[in-house]
């Protein structure tokens, strides 16, 4: 804090320590924060709870259809009990009901004396079928009324239902206010499917970070041994350069590369190596491995070129005039001054490929072994499951931790010589 005050003043130094304050405990406390304490808290779809309430919400309906059922018996028991009108429209009208049929507007209703078969009642229509129960199965009052006594009973044993039911709700509302909030439930419920894709994505994430650094340590040690800054900038340009492209773009440009009917099976079409039925190169994990080490490959080049390029080149010229070989040289000399390079960038390359979701979701999704993301992601937008899907991130993210960890011990390198 001195140091900051002599070199930047009272103001300055104040502002830098209010961003730096937000941005710790904005961006990396607050989500992580949030994130672990809804990871102790297990919620269960299926407890006995749940399911009372679900059956509280049936018996509601049922009730409900109940009572609309009640109405209308009670509505045509009354019209059954009232007298005759003797208006002629009246009648018209109740005799065209057809024992029950309902009528179209704008139609009048002719009645009985004028009818073509001299009043007969008219067999309902099959295209306008009667929603009453016609003249075979007539209502009368003593039918409708033992019907209302079974429908009352019904209901009534419905609500007795329904009391027992909440009373059973509120026991257990109450049992589950005393029960502990907090528990490891989330991460001691695992699916066992979940976690051999966490374990089978540690791996494949090992993987791609020993892919990338095969692939970028030739690179580094040639463009680190260029005398003059064109050499090396001209390397650099060349791998940046793609880089300015979205990665979403660059990942799709990989996926049309390598679709059956992509531009690698066209031009083994072409010389014939492959016939009308090409493989389908997106269906295993390799396409996702060599796509996520494209993506990643400047996280680990960037690091191993900036350490090699401070190798004393008379240290090599020694060995050599020593007779070592090129393998004990690069073994002996080469590769330990490179520490620091190489476990900046395994970390770097591990975490993004460990919790990377594009690239599994977009090459060749559902025809290669699921990631750990997709399942992460799968909890907190499929099922809606935030809490278990925080306890599954958080997995991840100690899983990266004890990673560096390794990383740092296995190398014997400080944070102190990777900041460097």
């Amino acid at each position: 804090m001195g140091a900051l005050l002599r070199t930047y003043g009272g103001p300055l130094t104040t502002v830098i320590v209010l961003l730096v304050t937000v941005w710790i405990g904005g961006m990396i406390a607050a989500p992580l924060l949030t994130m672990g304490e809804r990871s102790l808290v297990h919620v269960d779809r299926n407890d006995e709870l749940s399911q009372t309430e679900n059956a509280i919400n049936r018996l509601s309906r049922d009730i409900a259809t109940l009572d609309y059922d009640l109405v209308a018996r009670e509505k045509e028991l009354a019209e059954l009990s009232e007298p005759p009108s003797s208006d002629p429209a009246g009648a018209g009208a109740s005799s065209g009901g057809g024992g029950g049929g309902f009528m179209v507007p704008g139609m009048s209703v002719p009645s009985a004396g004028n009818r073509a078969d001299g009043g007969a009642a008219s067999p309902p229509s099959p295209l306008f079928p009667s929603f009453g129960r016609g003249s075979g199965g007539a209502e009368t009052a003593e039918s409708l009324a033992e019907e209302l006594e079974g429908l009352t009973a019904r209901r009534d044993a419905a609500q007795g239902q329904m009391a027992a039911l909440k009373e059973k709700q509120a026991v257990l509302i109450e049992a589950a206010a005393n029960a502990p909030r907090y528990s490891f439930q989330n991460y001691t419920s695992i699916e066992p499917l979940h976690l051999k894709i966490f374990v089978k994505t540690i791996l494949y994430a090992t993987l791609v970070t020993v892919i990338a650094f095969v692939v970028c340590y030739p690179v580094a040690y040639f463009a680190s041994n260029l005398k003059g800054a064109l050499g090396a900038g001209a390397i650099l340009l060349l791998l940046v350069v793609p880089y300015s492209i979205n990665e979403l773009l660059r990942v799709y440009a990989w996926v049309m590369i390598l679709a059956r009917e992509g531009v690698l099976n066209s031009g083994l079409q072409a010389l014939g190596v492959v016939g009308s039925d090409p493989p389908q190169w997106v269906a295993s994990n390799n396409s996702v491995f060599l796509v996520m080490a494209y993506a990643y490959i400047l996280f680990m080049m960037f690091p191993l070129m900036n350490t090699l390029g401070t190798l004393d080149r008379s240290q090599v010229e020694a060995a050599r005039d020593l007779g070592a070989s090129v393998w004990r040289v690069h073994y002996r000399v080469v590769l330990p001054h490179a520490k620091p390079g190489i476990a900046m960038g395994a970390i770097v390359v591990f975490m993004l490929s460990a919790g990377v979701i594009t690239v599994p979701e977009l090459v060749g999704r559902g025809l290669h072994p699921d990631w750990f993301s997709q399942v992460i992601y799968r909890r907190f937008f499929d099922t809606g499951d935030w809490n278990q899907g925080s306890a599954y991130s958080l997995m991840l993210l100690a899983s990266c931790i004890v990673f560096i960890l390794m990383v740092l011990s296995a190398f014997r390198v400080s944070i102190r010589e990777i900041a460097k």
